[in-house]
């Protein structure tokens, strides 16, 4: 199979335009996002991440010290700020609700302690996976959250290093990639 062939295989799929899907591709935006994705779910939470684990995860990367509330400051004071505006937080949330997010989003960030850093962040990462992967959103608007999707691919990235450094099980080798 061609590189185009899967281009045009995706777009059907998608019920999408073809040149958008090619232009979302060579963005690798979505793809870097897709494979953190991956790696986080498989890493941290055994191939499936439920919003259910998130307390417990962050719980636990906080108190065994493995990530600390300075490493999580600068994303979760950025998307704290965005989801002030109610209008933001329902294009996150899609009619769903969590009242652990709200309670987090009616205190000021400097307040949060570390753990409910790493959760808030954990469950921001969660909606923007389902939004670009579930939601009915058309590639083409996919781009317009650059900014916010590079965001959590660095959230991530912190998450998964943090847990592999706790947990040296988690750490990757060729060979394990391999299959």
């Amino acid at each position: 199979m061609t590189i185009a062939a899967f281009d045009q295989w995706f777009a059907g799929y998608l019920g999408q335009d073809e040149l958008q899907v090619e232009r979302l591709l060579r963005d690798k935006t979505a793809t870097r996002f897709l494979i953190a994705w991956s790696l986080l779910e498989t890493s941290c939470f055994g191939g499936f991440a439920k919003p259910e684990q998130f307390r417990s995860f962050a719980k636990n990367l906080v108190g065994n010290g493995a990530l600390r509330a300075d490493n999580l400051k600068d994303a979760a004071a950025y998307f704290h700020d965005r989801y002030q505006d109610k209008k933001l937080y329902g294009n996150l949330m899609h009619k769903q609700r969590s009242a652990e997010l709200e309670s987090i989003l009616a205190k000021d960030c400097d307040s949060l302690c570390a753990e409910d850093l790493a959760f808030f962040v954990m469950f921001v990462v969660y909606r923007y996976r389902n939004n670009i992967f579930h939601g009915n959103k058309g590639v083409e608007s996919w781009l317009r959250f650059k900014v916010q999707i590079e965001r959590c691919i660095g959230i991530m990235q912190g998450l998964i290093d943090a847990s592999a450094s706790h947990n040296t099980s988690l750490q990757p080798t060729l060979a394990s990639a391999r299959g």
